[in-house]
């Protein structure tokens, strides 16, 4: 069976989900669909000279959207003729208003995995609500990491017997415990600096710390649009000396970060637009790697923490609870310990990223010949 895949970049250092997707379901192709590149991972365009060129397009699509729909609609439709392609498996919502209609013309089986503001983020319903409408009820499958996002869905389609909650997955071979802890007891982040992420949450509650337990340190990975209000953050409240911020890092460089810190910490919270998480990766990766979580209660994380026995959560907005929820596992090492080894064993049994892309299989039929 010829799978395609579709994802809205080439890569981002933030979707390693959809990137162990990919390796596990072994797609004939994957298209990109981020600014109109409409291009396969093999340099495959969709479109032949002279709308191959981004400028052309681009200016069709701003200038006469409803005509540049339909163009793309006949030549998606050419492709998937003459690729072959018996399956479509689209990442987020509005990819999935890409290609939906073309499928259901040639009879091709198509599913979406729903990440989190696709599902969430009020702008995104409104924008995508009669293409949800229409594709949802008819896709072979609709794929959603987190149980929360089914009542947004629910809410313009009708209830959804083709709906699955299937998390994000981690490679559990990859992401292990391993080599020496820091001699400084260190909290990470792993995450883009925007607002669901809660980055100045964090840091306050991380002040809070430092006040109790000065030779404390925190390192935040990623960057983002908050990047520059989190580092003048820090440096107005003198923590330079206790917060680092590594920048953005593929999942190879800042694994030894995970294996050497003692506790992942991340505030997510709804955002004024109602954007969310889904399942974030990083907190299963880092969870993979024998670390608590201090987190909050936000969409998928209560699954993903046990909380009690593989981290501690919070209210969103709670900075004093997030505060103390650190505190705790600095003062109690075989808490901190005890919920580090439960963390990696929760990971190996319900987030495997093999055994979720398998599931993915079922659900959408796809069988890999």
């Amino acid at each position: 069976m010829n799978l395609l895949i579709a994802r809205s970049n080439f890569h981002s250092y933030s979707e390693t989900f959809i990137d162990e997707q990919i390796k596990q379901l072994q797609p004939v192709e994957v298209l990109y669909e981020g600014w109109l590149p409409n291009q396969t991972y093999s340099g495959k365009s969709i479109y032949p000279f002279p709308l191959s060129h981004l400028a052309i397009r681009g200016s069709l699509r701003n200038l006469v959207p409803g005509l540049y729909r339909k163009i793309y609609q006949y030549y998606l439709k050419r492709f998937l003729r003459t690729n072959h392609i018996d399956a479509f498996l689209a990442n987020y919502g509005p990819l999935g208003s890409n290609i939906y209609e073309a499928c259901l013309a040639l009879g091709i089986p198509y599913s979406i995995v729903f990440l989190g503001f696709d599902a969430n983020e009020k702008k995104t319903l409104d924008t995508y609500r009669a293409d949800y409408a229409a594709m949802l009820p008819k896709a072979q499958a609709v794929i959603v990491v987190a149980a929360s996002m089914r009542a947004n869905l629910e809410a313009i389609a009708g209830p959804l017997a083709n709906l699955y909650v299937i998390p994000c997955g981690v490679d559990v071979s990859t992401f292990k415990p391993g080599g020496q802890k820091s001699e400084r007891f260190t909290f990470i982040s792993v995450a883009r600096f925007a607002e669901k992420k809660g980055p100045i949450h964090t840091l306050r509650a991380f002040e809070m710390v430092i006040k109790q337990f000065p030779q404390a340190r925190l390192q935040m990975i990623g960057d983002g649009p908050m990047w520059e209000e989190a580092k003048a953050f820090v440096r107005e409240k003198g923590l330079s000396e206790q917060v680092e911020f590594l920048g953005a890092m593929s999942q190879a460089e800042y694994l030894p970060y995970l294996q050497a810190a003692d506790v992942f910490v991340q505030h997510s919270i709804i955002t004024k637009a109602g954007d969310s998480e889904g399942t974030p990766v990083a907190i299963l990766e880092a969870a993979a790697c024998g670390l608590p979580t201090v987190s909050t209660r936000h969409a998928g994380i209560p699954d993903a923490v046990i909380e009690g026995e593989t981290g501690l959560l919070t209210d969103e907005h709670d900075v004093q609870g997030m505060a103390e929820a650190c505190l705790f596992l600095i003062q109690n090492e075989a808490d901190r310990l005890r919920m580090g080894v439960s963390a990696r064993k929760h990971i190996e049994m319900n987030y495997d990223v093999v055994k979720l892309s398998q599931k993915i299989k079922s659900v959408v039929k796809f069988v890999v010949l």
